[in-house]
């Protein structure tokens, strides 16, 4: 029966799936005499599914895995979001929207160092809730192939460190900058 179900929404032309894939390294320049600094090499993958409502609604959710590692801290990350979009301007095969939800995230950074020549490893683990809008851009190639941007953030965001010394913070504004720009595909059945 739950095969049968998921055949006939497949069908209907409403699901679709899709996301974003990151993968960077950086080095950051050093005068002749000063210190040089690790790379940061930083891994990131948004899978995406959701459904069409209409031609102006859509909702899902999307996923977060994160990597991150500098030397002997190494920075792992989860994301759940779920969103609604709202397809508001269309021409032809290009339309602009604007994507509302909610995220939970939470990161691990674990740091390994040497004290009186013994390893030491410490851990910090920080969760995250935001809410917000985010515009964006598509561009249908095909009938079920499309390009998609995300290009910053409206919002606010609670950090909750998980620390003996630590308290929350907040913050609530916008922020057009390359944290915020995603680019992915999507695939509608």
């Amino acid at each position: 029966m739950v095969a049968f179900m998921v055949a006939a929404v497949a069908a209907s032309a409403q699901v679709y799936i899709g996301g974003s894939l990151g993968v960077s390294s950086t080095k950051a320049p050093y005068r002749d005499g000063g210190v040089e600094s690790d790379a940061v090499t930083k891994f990131r993958l948004n899978p995406e599914v959701g459904y069409n409502l209409d031609d102006k609604w859509a909702v899902g959710i999307g996923l977060g895995f994160d990597y991150g590692k500098q030397g002997d801290v190494k920075n792992t990350g989860f994301e759940i979001a779920p969103y609604a979009r709202w397809t508001f301007a269309r021409w032809n095969k290009v339309s602009l929207f604007l994507e509302g939800g909610l995220s939970y995230s939470f990161d691990k950074v674990k740091k390994e160092y040497e004290d009186d020549g013994e390893t030491i490893s410490k851990e910090e683990k920080t969760s995250y809730f935001k809410i917000g809008v985010k515009p964006g851009l598509r561009v249908d190639l095909t009938d079920h192939f499309a390009l998609m941007t995300r290009l910053g953030w409206l919002g606010y965001t609670c950090t909750m460190p998980d620390g003996d010394d630590m308290n929350n913070g907040s913050s609530f504004g916008f922020d057009v900058s390359g944290e915020n720009i995603s680019f992915g595909v999507l695939y509608n059945f």
